[in-house]
């Protein structure tokens, strides 16, 4: 399956950085001053990412498992285009929560949490003990129905596969749980973060080579890929 290439206004591909709240805007239910202009879902839904990040969002929220269930967790990796991707991810989230559904999106980016900055939360990491509940962690954002996990920071690849199954256990109080391993380098780490993945590619920036090399390891990983999202 191939999800819809996006096509964003040229200020909504600028790197990422901390919202620093100086402008004002008459959005009904979150502050300006929290939420980073970037998320065009939520400050401009007319603007062109926005409309893709619907159109993305309800793909994904009919996505199935070979066994016919939603998925527990979809991962978002980048094949380039990194910051991109991570702008993306949000739109798609705060696209879902402004829907109706209950959205988790997992910060999976380090050294900095990169959905944190967007979204205007702390980061708050949660702990390593495998044994311990990932929910008391979550917490809330300023966009309704947009619930943020900072994923262990010490998270390494011999505890990676785990994260997924830790994430499965929150199913019942999500309807959608994305994570944005837009920003993690190790392709073990960022696969095993969700029950299936999206790559995003960049037109002018992903090289096929890097592209069918990533296929490839997902598929000796055993991650299933749900679809490509291309970015122009």
């Amino acid at each position: 399956m191939r999800l819809r290439s996006t096509e964003r206004r040229e200020e909504t591909v600028a790197p990422l950085h901390p919202a620093d709240g100086s402008e004002r805007s008459a959005m009904q239910h979150a502050e300006a001053n929290r939420v980073d202009r970037l998320i065009v879902a939520l400050h401009d839904p007319e603007d062109v990412l926005a409309v893709q990040a619907r159109d993305i969002q309800s793909t994904l929220t009919a996505l199935r498992t070979a066994e016919g269930q939603a998925p527990s967790s979809i991962a978002v990796m980048a094949v380039g285009a990194v910051d991109e991707t991570a702008i993306l991810t949000a739109n798609i989230a705060a696209s879902a929560a402004l829907s109706g559904l209950r959205t988790l999106l997992v910060d999976m980016s380090r050294p900095e949490f990169i959905q944190h900055w967007l979204l205007g939360n702390p980061a708050e990491s949660a702990p390593i003990d495998e044994e311990d509940h990932l929910y008391p962690f979550v917490r809330p954002t300023a966009v309704p129905n947009l619930s943020l996990l900072a994923a262990p920071t010490a998270l390494d690849q011999a505890r990676a596969a785990p994260f997924r199954e830790r994430l499965a256990v929150m199913a019942t109080h999500f309807d959608l749980c994305l994570v944005d391993a837009s920003h993690v380098e190790d392709l073990a780490l960022a696969a095993s973060s969700g029950e299936v993945a999206i790559l995003a590619v960049s037109r002018d920036a992903t090289m096929t080579a890097d592209l069918k090399s990533t296929i490839n390891k997902l598929s000796m990983l055993g991650t299933p890929l749900a679809g490509t999202v291309m970015l122009v």
